[in-house]
């Protein structure tokens, strides 16, 4: 089962705007992690979640990354992270899924996203495995990312045709897009940098490139979905991608 989601990654709003015009005319569902709130038409077949980056979890010890945490210095990485999620829920408040940036994780997230109301995270990635299932972990139920557009251009995957490691194989197939790779239909990691490729004019601008990208690569996987119906959210996964094993 194919299931595609974006992130927005603090692009500029111009480039979430016309990234999600695109998805929206592709007519299939999908789940959109926001990191800031955008100013697009929400649409029925868009699900909106949310994207917090809490990898940075306090001030740096003046020892160097060497020394334990101490208690103080968690207690503060604890509120930082209950603030930054008290944001998200009121800049999203029907938003049921979260996948933080950069896939960040710890033990006790799981309290702090269902205490705020979210029902499902994406904040894990294991490539190309065969099989995959999503599973519970307390309150929440996780779903791990298959596939991603970065690691598909840094392993050279071809972007114009559906030719993946295991692609074949039966499991859960969540993608992980990214609105600046989408916007520029990247083709290629070499001499790029999402951050600032293609914005000297403090814009994102859309590729010209005849080489297929990631654009193309998305459209590819929505016609699959097309084929056999609208497709779905991350939250409406059928419950038969779930595993009854539950991790802590």
């Amino acid at each position: 089962m194919i299931i595609l989601t974006i992130d927005t990654d603090w692009a500029p709003d111009e480039a979430t705007a016309e990234v999600l015009r695109r998805v929206r005319e592709l007519e299939i569902k999908v789940t959109t992690f926001f990191s800031t709130p955008a100013p697009v038409d929400y649409w029925p077949e868009l699900e909106v979640g949310c994207h917090p980056d809490l990898s940075r979890r306090g001030p740096a010890s003046p020892a160097g990354g060497l020394e334990a945490a101490g208690m103080e210095h968690l207690a503060l990485a604890e509120q930082a992270e209950e603030a930054v999620i008290r944001d998200y829920r009121a800049a999203f408040p029907t938003a049921l899924a979260v996948r933080t940036h950069r896939f960040h994780w710890h033990s006790d997230l799981p309290r702090l996203f269902t205490r705020h109301g979210f029902c499902h995270d994406s904040s894990l990635i294991l490539p190309y495995h065969p099989g995959l299932k999503g599973f519970k972990t307390g309150r929440l139920t996780r779903w791990p990312v298959w596939a991603s557009d970065h690691l598909h251009l840094a392993r050279r995957l071809p972007c114009d045709r559906l030719e993946m490691p295991h692609w074949r194989e039966p499991g859960l197939k969540i993608f992980c897009f990214h609105v600046a790779y989408l916007y520029l239909n990247t083709s290629s990691l070499k001499n790029f940098n999402m951050i600032t490729s293609g914005r000297p004019s403090g814009g994102l601008r859309s590729s010209k490139t005849e080489v297929p990208g990631v654009w193309d690569l998305f459209k590819l996987l929505a016609a699959r979905i097309k084929s056999q119906g609208r497709g779905c959210w991350l939250s409406e996964t059928p419950p038969e991608f779930t595993t009854d094993l539950e991790t802590v």
